[in-house]
């Protein structure tokens, strides 16, 4: 009986990744529509929070400065990565001569007389066309902001009926309370886990920008978003996000001063807020095992491309949260999580009942 729940377990998880894949165009949208929908939905909490003389902002209107807010910033971000793909693609050719001529340098560098044929490996290293890859991408969830908008509005009005639906199917007021205690708890731990990791990414993405600007790197605005994106992915995204920028110091500058200076301050900050103050805040609500996080990342990369990538981990971190608070998935949550260690559990109250 368990061998048979099992292969039908899996054959149910085959055929759902089937169907995100083939319904990539459908869904891709939907899912930053909900993302986004989301991040709205935590400022316009925040905002609602704010008391001046002992009077709280309207529900109403924190909602109308939450939507303003998150439209104006994910508009200057597009703008922003936009604009700077098209100068760094730009520059790219004089990049890869720099670049070609450094690998050169070092080998004289190191005594070597016959410097090995390196034009095929720098052939490789298509710079500009990785670059047109990821500004593709953009423009293609650009071209989508119709169908996203559309989603937006919809999941937004949505909100409004979700209690009503639970109470619909929910007829027993007992277990009303319980599921609605269960699903603010859920709420608020996800609530939590992705403010949290919006203001360490953007503390990180304006710190290494103060950094960047300082040393004198082309396009720090540019590598100050990526790496704001970067860190959404964690472990591989710091790595990521502090070898680009270093990297094309050793391209742009002639001397290492630059590079060193870069590599070190970006690298301290990623460890500092990465590794002492996030763990901090988040305790075990982003405890995911390194090999989750690398197989989520080809899967999901796989299945959705760039875009997936970067919405893999806050995916399975919220899987990983709503698991935890049932028995029956519970094992899911400590499989997914570095440790096994999972703060979250049903209430004892709500078990009992």
């Amino acid at each position: 009986m368990n061998l048979q729940r099992a292969a039908f377990a899996m054959i149910i998880v085959i055929l759902s990744f089937y169907v995100l894949y083939i319904g990539q165009n459908l869904l891709l949208p939907l899912v930053i529509a909900g993302a986004i929908a989301y991040l709205i939905s935590i400022l316009a909490h925040g905002i609602s929070m704010i008391k001046v003389r002992g009077i709280g902002v309207p529900k109403a209107l924190s909602m109308l400065i939450a939507v303003g807010v998150i439209l104006l910033g994910i508009g200057f971000i597009i703008n922003l990565i936009t604009v700077n793909i098209a100068s760094v693609i730009r520059e790219a050719p004089a990049y890869q001569d720099n670049l070609e001529s450094l690998i050169y340098k070092g080998y004289t560098a190191v005594g070597v007389e016959e410097v090995p044929n390196l034009q095929e490996v720098i052939d490789q290293i298509d710079l500009g066309a990785y670059l047109q890859n990821f500004g593709r991408t953009v423009r293609s969830l650009v071209s989508s902001t119709g169908i996203i908008i559309v989603y937006l509005i919809f999941l937004l009005l949505e909100q409004r009926t979700f209690a009503d639906k639970i109470k619909a199917i929910i007829q027993n007021r007992s277990k009303q309370k319980d599921a609605f205690e269960l699903i603010d708890k859920m709420r608020h731990d996800i609530r939590l886990y992705v403010a949290i990791k919006v203001l360490t990414s953007a503390t990180t993405g304006l710190l290494s920008f103060g950094v960047l600007h300082f040393v004198g790197v082309d396009f720090a605005s540019f590598w100050a978003v990526l790496i704001f994106l970067l860190n959404f992915i964690p472990t591989i995204g710091s790595i990521i996000a502090t070898a680009f920028p270093s990297m094309l110091t050793l391209i742009q500058f002639d001397t290492l001063g630059p590079f060193i200076i870069t590599i070190s301050i970006l690298s301290a900050i990623q460890f500092c807020i990465g590794s002492l103050v996030e763990p901090k805040l988040m305790g075990n609500r982003l405890n995911l095992s390194p090999i989750v996080i690398l197989l989520s990342l080809g899967l999901w990369g796989s299945i959705w491309g760039i875009p997936g990538m970067f919405l893999c981990v806050p995916i399975t971190v919220i899987m990983m949260i709503v698991c935890s608070y049932f028995p029956n998935t519970r094992p899911v949550a400590v499989l997914l999580s570095g440790n096994g260690k999972v703060a979250h559990g049903i209430p004892q109250d709500v078990a009992q009942r």
